[in-house]
């Protein structure tokens, strides 16, 4: 019989664990795994929990649909019918400016327009910065000129750069910038246009300039018919179901919590891998590491130093929820749409706030309203460090400032996460890279989670997957 060991109890090493059974039980393979996990509970940032009628999401509160691994594997796991869409109805997300709400234009693509004119009716931006959106087609961007063919790869450039060269200063600082923090709580000076952006990098190699490649695309969406759903999914009773159900579908996994795994070696001879926890040594033909990437550093020193050095060096970010419940009745007005996004410019604490009632009006009862604060991030790696009182004062003043009224709230959550959000910094490809040609020299050992290919739900699902798939292969070849 097999053994493996999996480091991580978030959803990247639940779902490795879930796969990996799957795959042995088709493939015939015995096997047992040992899944630690250093926290009393599992699932890592996802977090649901119940105030009264109220659900509440401590960490991500849905996944993407065009990202299918979430959705999937839901299904895969018996939860079809629990899966729910957004309210699209009601699907609007404005941006702070001056002190004042303003909604997003239409005909975005990730975080870039697909159509100048929805921006000029837009009061975002200045009269300047819309005279260098309407020359922007004319523009060759810096790094690339005429003579550069569509589908050749340059060097990496920061997002900021990326942005600001081909649509100007102010599309960065009003649009790119705050979407991008609220997705990787990243700075874009320093963020990876390849990493972050690829659909639109890959969009100006393959037509040789981004604005032909995104009305091509926009035009091909168009083309299409309007596809069924929404582009956020969420499970009914929060997220957190999908932690619980992946735990009671492991048959061949012994769940450790509040385990710590201390380091990773080689054992003697070259093969085995030796996991230590609580001073405890635990064999294992294979090992998958689903701890975020510092973590992983750490533990794996011993086996391969250059591997730990290069792993070790994707950063983190910290950030902070402040959750709040309103009765409808203490609000002048229900704001509109989903939420909005902070600029930096803007000098606000907060980087983002999400209407929970209205982008899932069944996560509260009709006569309450839940909003969720977002701070922290590259922008304020102190926040952490604020007192529980504090942070509520900072949240819901500065909520109130935006709103124009002080609404008292009935509750509030708080949820911490340090070191939560990898920074995937310009040259992050050719680290993933340099780190793939390492694990290559270490037969047995895979990685997962999300400070790799992508932050969302499906991305560690995905990245759990291939851990899985990689891992069996490796048995499979050496039994």
């Amino acid at each position: 019989m097999h053994r493996v060991v999996i480091i991580g109890g978030g959803i990247s090493g639940l779902s490795a664990a879930y796969f990996l059974e799957k795959g042995a039980a088709q493939a015939g393979v015995e096997i047992q795994i040992d899944l630690l996990e250093a926290q009393d509970r599992l699932g890592g940032v996802i977090r649901t929990e119940r105030v009264g009628d109220c659900l509440l999401e401590g960490g991500p509160d849905s996944f993407l649909s065009l990202k299918p691994a979430a959705s999937d594997l839901c299904r895969e796991l018996g939860l079809a019918d629990q899966l729910v869409p957004s309210n699209d109805d009601r699907r609007k997300t404005y941006v702070l400016r001056d002190g004042k709400l303003r909604e997003l234009p239409e005909g975005l693509m990730f975080v870039v327009p697909s159509r100048v004119w929805p921006l000029f009716r837009s009061d975002l931006f200045s009269i300047g910065g819309k005279l260098r959106l309407a020359v922007s087609p004319l523009l060759s961007p810096r790094g690339r000129n005429d003579s550069t063919p569509p589908g050749k790869s340059e060097r990496d450039v920061s997002a900021a750069e990326f942005i600001r060269s081909r649509f100007g200063s102010e599309v960065l600082e009003r649009l790119a910038e705050p979407l991008l923090a609220a997705v990787y709580g990243a700075d874009p000076e320093t963020l990876s246009a390849r990493a972050a952006l690829p659909q639109l990098v890959a969009l100006e190699e393959k037509y040789g300039s981004l604005w032909r490649g995104v009305r091509a695309a926009a035009a091909a969406a168009g083309a299409k018919t309007r596809p069924k759903g929404s582009l956020f999914i969420t499970l009914r009773d929060g997220v957190g179901e999908l932690v619980e159900k992946l735990q009671a579908r492991l048959r061949r996994t012994n769940v450790r919590t509040g385990t710590a795994a201390a380091g990773v070696r080689r054992e003697p001879g070259g093969r085995m891998f030796c996991v230590e926890s609580r001073g405890i040594q635990a064999e294992a033909d294979a090992v998958i590491v689903a701890t975020p990437a510092f973590a992983a550093g750490r533990l794996l020193r011993e086996v391969d130093l250059s591997l730990a050095e290069q792993v070790g060096q994707i950063q983190y970010h910290s950030s902070v929820i402040v959750a709040f419940g309103f009765e409808k009745s203490a609000l002048r007005s229900e704001p509109d749409g989903f939420g909005f996004v902070v600029p930096r410019s803007e000098q606000k604490r907060l980087a983002a706030c999400t209407w929970v009632s209205t982008k899932f009006p069944f996560r509260s009862p009709p006569e309450r309203f839940l909003a969720r604060c977002f701070l922290g991030g590259a922008r304020d790696p102190a926040i952490l460090e604020e007192p529980d009182d504090r942070l509520v004062e900072i949240a819901l003043g500065e909520l109130s400032d935006i709103l124009g009224e002080r609404p008292k709230p009935l509750f509030h959550r708080i949820y911490r996460w340090e070191r939560c959000m990898p920074q995937y910094a310009v040259g992050h490809l050719v680290r993933l890279e340099e780190i793939a040609a390492r694990l290559a020299g270490q037969p047995g050992l895979f990685l997962a989670g999300n400070g790799y290919k992508g932050v969302g739900i499906p991305d560690c699902i995905q990245s759990a997957s291939a851990a899985a798939a990689g891992a069996l292969r490796y048995l499979e070849s050496v039994r």
